[in-house]
């Protein structure tokens, strides 16, 4: 009797696991994991050129390139040295600034000949509902560019940008160009 005891508890204990994990399953739902083939809120796409090339046709790799972002800290980019980058713009704002630093120094690095000019971006934002997983997608429209005046002016090491593309809505295509 004490045996038939023990095998109604295992019983009963596999079928409350039985029903936990049935209603657990029956929870989930497949809109509560954002896939990752989704397409979500794109990145602006920079690419630099030369600016003294004849048909502003070839890329010129910025050398030990920081970027922070207006009201941070911490850089965003830190001492890279390409000739292309992809940036996040804001979502709840029309407009991001960034701060472009050429030959950024390591941390603490006093001799280093750093260089530095403010790029204003403005845009208009559309927001896309995806799904519960995902939320909101924003693409941006009539992206605009500027590199803030300096004075001397010698001291710009961005001698102008062009919007290529004055909407964002995917990352395979560049933005912006910026010569230098």
């Amino acid at each position: 009797m004490f045996g038939k005891k023990i095998k109604i508890q295992n019983s009963s204990r596999l079928i409350f696991g039985l029903i936990l994990l049935l209603l657990l399953n029956l929870g989930c739902q497949r809109d509560d994991i954002c896939a990752e083939s989704t397409v979500i809120t794109p990145l602006l796409k920079i690419s630099f050129f030369d600016n003294e090339s004849v048909g502003d046709t070839i890329p010129k790799p910025v050398t030990n390139l920081s970027l922070i972002a207006e009201g941070d800290t911490v850089n965003f980019i830190n001492r890279v040295n390409s000739s292309e980058i992809s940036i996040p713009l804001k979502t709840d704002v029309d407009f991001t600034t960034y701060e472009f630093i050429l030959n950024a120094g390591a941390e603490g690095d006093t001799t280093s000949e750093e260089n530095s000019d403010i790029v204003d971006f403005t845009y208009a934002r559309n927001q896309e509902y995806i799904n519960r997983a995902c939320s909101f997608r924003v693409t941006y429209i009539n992206l605009e560019a500027r590199v803030e005046p300096e004075t001397p002016v010698s001291n710009k090491w961005i001698k102008r940008i062009q919007v290529d593309q004055s909407t964002v809505e995917d990352e395979t295509t560049t933005h912006i160009s910026i010569f230098h």
